[in-house]
């Protein structure tokens, strides 16, 4: 969907608290996001009648109709992890446009440090025959931990992300030291919004590049602070028609394009495809600014999907802010912090603030748009929320 008139906008967002180590459930979590986001665009449960979701979620639409009372019109899932954070405004405005619904709620709760630990190989294989706790399997063809990668030792994300930084090191001819500049100042920039903000998990532990450097290699050349947190917590947007939007007491957000792309091996994680900054990822991002009548120059601040940092520069040249492999050139001369040519994941996002599958970047992105940000920049226009070939932009 497209439009500088935009056909639904994104009027409320609420999160619960973020933390590492709950004894809440994620039922609880998403119940006080969602709560919370309808507060804040000043509607009620009655009003509500979508609902989208990730697939991935184990908090599904009948548990959020019975705790809260809604009557739906509409629901909806998107898939593949991560790559379901923007498409979630997709959805909803699909569905606000095609009249099936006028308030969609958009939600994502995750315990990924009491429960879920992404970053726990074994728990992506299957027991296999005899039952044991070590007599595990790998099956079918996804990376990680397919049959076809397991076997090799490839069973996390983080691994597959670290071959990312070894392809995109090589192809931009970078030394060690040139690559740990460019993602140590990604880590870096992100800490330091987080320590302005007060949900970020990492509020208050400040880091700099010799921080940077000394953290032990998880998977090389990836460190212990380019990976994104494990952390507890849920997150939630309101989309509504105009109509709706128009009644309320302050703008809402307009939503000026969204993709949802899928092709051969960008699913997820992989390592069988081309990097996320290939031709296809880049033909996407071409389409989407151009259904929003902008170009990357317009664009004020992104929001790109940080599972890694390598994830931030790739996310940068498939949206068109830098050519293939030179984005780590830009970032270590200038980082991506509030005075940098382009402000990147203002709140701390996945690496400092939370992980909670990248709506937590859309809640900053709105509130960016909304002037409310912890870490606002000076500049106003559209914010991009990206992650592989899915993204939306969204602008005041």
């Amino acid at each position: 969907m497209a439009g500088q008139e935009s056909l639904a906008l994104v009027v409320g967002v609420g999160e619960s608290a973020y933390c590492r180590g709950t004894d809440r459930s994620e039922w609880e979590l998403a119940v006080e996001a969602v709560g919370r986001a309808l507060a804040d665009a000043g509607l009620a449960a009655s009003d509500v009648d979508g609902l989208v979701r990730y697939s991935y979620d184990e908090v599904d639409e009948a548990m959020l109709v019975r705790s809260l009372g809604f009557r739906l019109g509409y629901y909806s899932q998107t898939g593949y992890g991560g790559l379901g954070a923007p498409a979630v405004l997709g959805h909803a405005c699909a569905a606000i446009a095609g009249g099936m619904a006028r308030v969609v709620v958009c939600y994502r709760s995750l315990n990924g440090w009491s429960r879920t630990r992404y970053g726990r190989a074994e728990r992506t294989l299957g027991a296999g025959d005899g039952g044991r706790p070590l007599d595990l399997v790998a099956s079918g063809d996804r990376a990680p931990s397919g049959a076809f990668a397991g076997p090799y030792g490839l069973l996390s994300p983080g691994q597959v992300m670290a071959l990312w930084a070894r392809e995109y090191q090589w192809r931009a001819g970078l030394t060690d030291a040139q690559l740990a500049g460019a993602l140590g100042q990604v880590a870096i920039d992100q800490r330091q919004y987080a320590s302005a903000n007060p949900r970020a998990v990492m509020r208050d532990r400040p880091l700099d590049m010799k921080g940077y450097l000394a953290g032990r290699m998880i998977s090389s050349p990836l460190r212990l602070f380019d990976l994104a947190l494990e952390s507890d917590g849920a997150a939630a947007v309101v989309v509504a028609a105009p109509s709706v939007a128009a009644a309320l007491g302050r703008p809402g957000v307009r939503v000026l394009a969204a993709a949802q792309g899928l092709f051969p091996y960008a699913e997820s994680i992989s390592v069988y495809g081309e990097l996320r900054n290939g031709p296809q990822y880049r033909r996407i991002g071409v389409r989407l600014l151009r259904s929003a009548g902008v170009a990357p120059s317009d664009i004020v601040a992104a929001m790109i999907y940080d599972a890694t940092t390598i994830s931030v520069l790739l996310g940068l040249e498939a949206y068109g802010f830098h050519e293939p492999f030179t984005s780590w050139r830009a970032v270590a001369a200038h980082g991506i912090g509030p005075v940098s040519p382009l402000p990147v994941n203002t709140s701390g996002g996945h690496l400092s603030e939370a992980y909670v599958h990248g709506m937590n970047l859309l809640t900053e992105a709105v509130r960016q748009c909304r002037g409310e940000s912890a870490n606002q920049i000076s500049r106003t226009g559209p914010v991009l929320v990206s992650s592989g070939p899915s993204a939306v932009v969204l602008a005041p």
